[in-house]
């Protein structure tokens, strides 16, 4: 499968929603107009950095009784 990533804006179309194919992309895939592609939907909902490095420093902490919880080897 040939998969190319990249973050594109909906655009309203009518009554509807759409994004865009930049030109490059469609010509790396070959694709053309009316080509049907399968399409997986995901919004990427990003953790702040305050948060992620808080997450990050707890995980730190409590390394030792997370592994217990998860099953394994007890210290």
């Amino acid at each position: 499968m040939n998969e190319i990533k990249s973050q594109r804006k909906i655009i309203q179309v009518g009554n509807s929603l759409a994004v865009t194919i930049p030109a490059n992309v469609a010509h790396k895939l070959k694709v053309d107009k009316g080509d049907m592609l399968d399409v997986a939907f995901r919004k990427n909902n990003q953790l702040d950095d305050e948060f992620e490095a808080g997450l990050d420093a707890a995980m730190a902490q409590y390394d030792d009784a997370l592994e217990i919880l998860n099953g394994g080897d007890q210290a």
